[in-house]
């Protein structure tokens, strides 16, 4: 270390170990009880388009799932390639794709529904729903100070 020793911080110091931790456990969870084929990002955009009535932009399905364009818009590519979700010009301007679910993508969503609730309980079954609330709000203040 250059001639001059510092003392190391252990790995619980750095918080972004922990976070790995947490995002492979994840994804051994989902795997295990959702889905091999189908990702939580991917049953992320089924939800959100379920829950809109006229479909969302790519900008609006972004800025809910809390990833960049450019991401969303491979991924939006790769599910309406599947048949999952229809992408179509806004009738009021052109410039805008808005994205709208399937059938058959809502089917998916209805088969990885209760299985994904269930990969969310287990992986925060020791937190109380206060503490849940705690880290949600504390993780949002994180992900907006690095998406601006």
């Amino acid at each position: 270390m250059n001639g001059t020793e510092t003392e190391l911080a252990p790995p619980q110091v750095f918080r972004s170990l922990a976070v790995r931790r947490l995002l492979s456990l994840h994804g051994q969870l989902w795997t295990e009880h959702v889905s091999t084929e189908n990702t939580s990002i991917q049953f992320g955009l089924l939800l959100c388009l379920a829950r809109s009535e006229s479909g969302l932009s790519q900008t609006e399905i972004a800025a809910q799932l809390a990833v960049d364009k450019a991401s969303l818009t491979e991924l939006v590519s790769r599910m309406a390639s599947r048949g999952l979700v229809s992408v179509h010009r806004d009738a009021r301007d052109g410039r805008r794709r808005v994205a709208t679910l399937t059938d058959a993508g809502h089917d998916l969503l209805q088969e990885l529904y209760g299985p994904a609730l269930e990969v969310n309980r287990r992986l925060f079954t020791p937190l109380t729903e206060t503490e849940c609330e705690q880290l949600m709000g504390l993780l949002e203040r994180v992900l907006a100070e690095h998406s601006a």
